[in-house]
């Protein structure tokens, strides 16, 4: 059986954990074999206890939740360069490099890894709050009728269904969004940045030349993309997959606009 690691960074974690232990149980009640590696980017107020508690969401056989803590702040990029070398050195087939604010429906793997057996090799789901990378093409709702936003799981377990059902084997060349990058674990290691990253660590330009004022935080993606295409990899959108996306937690809550949403307690 495969095994799928979900690199999942935090910041702010002491303030926002209900997200990251949400993503993490969902991911393990639907991914066997599953490995959560939390890579948490110098948190204040953090305790033993909730280290314990996350580690002890890998409940049922042959999964394991491993959680790596810095403790200075360095950016998303170097979280996920991070987990993606904790999951090479665990033996895991896949990995994601994702986001802590996601929900996992039931069978959300089937239709992306049949894209990466078919020659894809960086692969991302539909989801309400996508981000804008893919172009629109990455939004549920060009494709589930009448979709709203919802963090209820039966829904999003509906949404799964109907996608899987209409849409398997269903690719669309696109460049995907950050929030969930899924690939295997060999193309990450030959699409690596260096010998000790696989992202390129900053990004201090856009691809226009202007300033990046947030050179550890964003571009990880579209420059990761941008040089795999030029060694022939392809990215590709899966329609078959769906990935609740609350997005834009750790930023607060004047990022919320569109079909980002917050948990109802929040």
């Amino acid at each position: 059986m495969v095994k799928i690691a979900f690199i999942c960074p935090t910041h702010r974690e002491s303030e926002l954990h209900t997200y990251t232990a949400s993503a993490l149980r969902t991911f393990f009640d639907t991914t066997a074999n599953g490995v959560g590696i939390v890579v948490d980017d110098a948190s204040e107020g953090w305790e033993s206890a909730h280290t314990s508690h996350l580690k002890g969401l890998a409940a049922h056989e042959g999964q394991e939740c491993v959680v790596f803590r810095y403790a200075d702040w360095g950016g998303l990029t170097r979280s996920w360069n991070k987990g993606l070398s904790i999951a090479k050195d665990m033996g895991c087939d896949y990995a994601i490099c994702g986001n802590n604010d996601v929900l996992f429906p039931p069978m959300w793997y089937q239709g992306l890894l049949h894209a990466m057996e078919s020659g894809y090799s960086l692969v991302g789901p539909l989801s309400n709050a996508p981000g804008v990378t893919a172009k629109k093409k990455q939004e549920v709702q060009r494709y589930f009728p009448d979709y709203k936003p919802s963090d209820d799981l039966a829904y999003i377990n509906m949404v799964q269904k109907f996608l899987l059902d209409k849409f398997l084997g269903d690719v669309i060349d696109a460049p995907v969004n950050g929030f969930f990058q899924m690939a295997k674990m060999t193309t990450w290691l030959r699409g690596a940045y260096s010998q000790n990253f696989v992202y390129r660590p900053r990004n201090e330009r856009t691809s226009k030349g202007y300033r990046n004022p947030t050179p550890l935080m964003t571009l990880n993606e579209d420059e990761l993309q941008g040089r795999w295409r030029e060694l022939g990899f392809k990215s590709g959108v899966v329609p078959s997959s769906f990935i609740f996306h609350y997005r834009a937690v750790t930023r607060g809550g004047r990022y919320k606009k569109g079909l980002w949403t917050r948990k109802s307690e929040d």
